[in-house]
């Protein structure tokens, strides 16, 4: 019982084998018993989190604690004043509540845990995501390219690929995160300081081959601008890192180029994919394609909101969810309920006529973070949360600036070049919180490996507060 109470105990344990269930949900013909574990799995989530904060009183020690504690408390508002007749809506809205749970101190508090092999563990998390990514990437584009194809709907549409992956989305975006890993396994200190072995350079460079074309292949506009503001971002840490005066003057001018860099590198990359979707979708046609379909598969070369009324159709989502939000703008809706409030705004009950029941519920998104976040917990809720990404910004800069001249063999900069990237690109997919998926799971998990790695560069905010007259330490705000 003792053995089996330190197996249960085990975080990092839980966090791998809950990462490896996340991306085969993903995953065709594993996807589903893949899910229905991570369910099982998530249940041990919660239990780490119960004994995290009664036990291990991580509450007192997360930095930047108070911000998620608000959010919290804010969110079962949320949840207690969305109460409806629909019991599923009910439960989906605690199942996310206790899911800010598992994300606040299992994933992103793992800094609070005594003695965690954080390098140990981030580095075999990223060796995992390349070995998988390659293999995965390889099976898709092999079917492809001797199926013409037509094998289980590999291409997703005509022009689309989707690989291995149940979806294109997702295809895109672990190839974009298969990618930013192996930049970071070319770093000699996160390889050194891991106690694991080098990654070999053929699979390096048969993973980033692969997934690039993979990324330029699949519909994935979002994984493609994750990529390039990731590159944009350590270019310019890279340039304020050769400056000998980091005057704000130079620092805008500096900025300003390199937006303007990004802007056409990413609208000629936008381009080329166009002409890969084109260039595939005509060599696997049996039929002799059109003027008028050539010009349907090149519609997109910028990114343009949809504008019919399917489940990933941005403008008829941005649209509806911003008219639920006037009706309950201070605590908003809850997740559970964001499906019916579309359909009480819209009058569409087609809308996700793909899905029914709780996974109808759970697959509901507005496609972009920031205002699912703003329509589901409201204004109170949302300003808490922006307010933690803020401050955690600031929290892990200070550590780059001041040893940017020695961090071109860290992996630091690598992960807060990632987290400025997800951000970005947040702004166009089911990303930052309420959706148990590879995508979010992952945010989370490398913001906590971030702030392990800023702590242990010298990051501490010391003195104290008092809140309700209790004396509280300064690293909580």
């Amino acid at each position: 019982m003792k053995k089996l109470g330190m197996v249960f105990l085990d975080t990092s344990l839980f966090r791998l084998i809950f990462m490896l269930c996340m991306f085969f949900s993903m995953v065709m013909y594993v996807e589903k018993a893949a899910y229905l574990l991570t369910y099982v799995l998530f249940v041990w989530g919660v239990g780490l989190s119960i004994y995290s904060v009664v036990k291990r009183k991580a509450y007192a020690r997360l930095y930047l604690g108070v911000w998620l504690m608000a959010f919290m408390a804010s969110f079962t508002i949320t949840v207690l004043v969305s109460i409806t007749g629909d019991l599923q809506a009910v439960a989906y809205n605690l199942l996310m509540l206790v899911h800010c749970g598992v994300c606040f101190f299992v994933f992103y508090g793992m800094h609070t845990e005594q003695g965690v092999p954080f390098r140990w563990e981030l580095y075999l998390m990223v060796r995992v995501i390349v070995y998988l990514s390659t293999v995965f990437t390889f099976i898709g584009l092999f079917m492809m390219l001797f199926t013409h194809g037509r094998f289980d709907n590999y291409m997703y549409y005509e022009g689309v690929f989707k690989g291995f992956y149940t979806n294109p989305n997702y295809q895109g975006y672990v190839s974009a995160l298969s990618v930013i890993c192996c930049h970071m396994l070319t770093k000699p200190n996160f390889v050194a300081h891991s106690g694991q072995k080098r990654v070999s350079r053929i699979w390096l460079a048969s993973c980033v081959l692969l997934n690039c074309l993979a990324l330029l292949l699949c519909d994935s506009t979002g994984s493609l601008l994750l990529l390039v503001v990731y590159a944009a971002i350590i270019v310019l840490m890279k340039v304020f890192s050769l400056m000998e005066e980091l005057t704000p003057r130079k620092m805008i001018f500096r900025m300003i180029t390199l937006v303007v860099a990004g802007v056409i590198v990413l609208t000629a990359m936008l381009f080329f994919r166009v002409v890969c979707r084109v260039g595939v979708a005509v060599f696997f046609s049996e039929n002799e394609f059109s003027s008028q379909q050539i010009k349907d598969l090149a519609a997109d070369a910028l990114f343009v909101p949809k504008k019919d009324t399917g489940v990933t159709s941005r403008w008829f989502l941005w649209d509806a969810g911003f008219k639920v939000f006037k009706h309950n703008p201070i605590f908003g809706i809850g997740k559970g309920n964001l499906y019916d409030a579309i359909i009480a705004v819209t009058g569409r009950e087609s809308f996700n006529s793909k899905y029914d029941g709780f996974v109808q519920i759970a697959f509901t998104d507005l496609h972009n973070g920031y205002l699912t976040l703003l329509v589901t917990t409201g204004i109170i809720g949302t300003v808490l949360f922006i307010a933690f990404l803020a401050r955690y910004i600031r929290m892990i800069l200070p550590a780059w600036f001041v040893h940017r001249r020695i961090m071109v063999y860290s992996v630091y900069p690598c992960l807060i070049a990632y987290i400025g990237a997800y951000l970005v690109y947040a702004i166009i997919e089911k990303t930052l919180l309420f959706d148990i998926t590879y995508l979010v799971m992952s945010f989370w998990l490398l913001l906590g490996y971030t702030s392990c790695y800023a702590l242990d560069q010298g990051y501490n905010r010391r003195g104290s507060f008092y809140i309700f007259n209790m004396k509280l330490n300064k690293k909580l705000i």
